[in-house]
C-alpha cells in the first residue's frame, strides 16, 4: 500500500512538474517582462524620487523625465530580452521605437493624473502614490509592448474562426471514426 502510494505521489509530482515546466515556456515572456518591467519600475520611481521629493522639482516635469528614462531603458530591455520569441523583423528599430513611445504617451496622461490625484487632491506619500501607479500602468504596457514587439500572426477574428475550424474537424474525426 505504501510503495503504490509513494508511485502515485512520484508520478503526481511529475506531473505537476512537466505542468510548471510547460506554464514557464508558454508565458516566458511574461516573466521576464515582470522581472525587467520591475527594474524599469524602478528606474521610474528613482528617477521621480530624487527630481520630486530631493531636488523638489514640479510633480509634472519629474514624472515626465522619469517616464523618459524609464522608457528608455524598458525599451532597450524589451528588444533585447524580453521579446526573443516570435520576434517582429519587418519593421525597423526606430518604427518599433516610435510605435513604443506612441504607446507609452498614451499610458503617460494615466500615469499623471494617477500621480495628480495621489498628490495633490489625497496628499498622499509619493512614493505610495508611485508604486500604485507603476502597478496599473505595468498592465497596460504589458499589452502594448507585446504588439510592438513580437509578430502578430493573426488578428483576434482569424484566431477565432480557426478555433472554430479545428473544432469543426474534430468533430467530423469523431464521427469517421465512429463509422469504422
Amino acid at each position: 500500500m505504501t510503495k503504490n502510494k509513494k508511485e502515485v505521489t512520484a508520478v503526481d509530482q511529475a506531473q505537476i512538474r512537466q505542468l510548471g515546466q510547460k506554464l514557464l515556456k508558454r508565458h516566458r515572456n511574461l516573466w521576464v517582462y515582470m522581472i525587467f518591467g520591475f527594474v524599469a519600475a524602478l528606474i521610474n520611481t528613482l528617477v521621480f524620487m530624487v527630481l520630486h521629493s530631493w531636488w523638489h522639482s514640479v510633480m509634472v516635469i519629474s514624472n515626465t523625465i522619469a517616464f523618459i528614462v524609464s522608457n528608455l531603458a524598458s525599451f532597450y530591455f524589451n528588444q533585447k530580452a524580453v521579446f526573443i520569441n516570435n520576434v517582429d523583423h519587418d519593421h525597423s528599430t526606430w518604427h518599433k521605437l516610435i510605435v513604443f513611445f506612441t504607446y507609452r504617451v498614451i499610458s503617460l496622461i494615466p500615469d499623471t493624473l494617477i500621480m495628480l490625484v495621489g498628490l495633490s487632491w489625497l496628499h498622499l506619500n509619493a512614493l505610495l502614490v508611485k508604486i500604485i501607479d507603476q502597478v496599473l500602468v505595468g498592465v497596460f504596457n504589458y499589452l502594448t509592448t507585446r504588439s510592438v514587439f513580437q509578430n502578430q500572426e493573426h488578428t483576434m477574428i482569424e484566431r477565432a474562426k480557426m478555433r472554430i475550424q479545428e473544432q469543426k474537424n474534430k468533430q467530423e474525426n469523431k464521427k469517421c471514426l465512429g463509422n469504422n
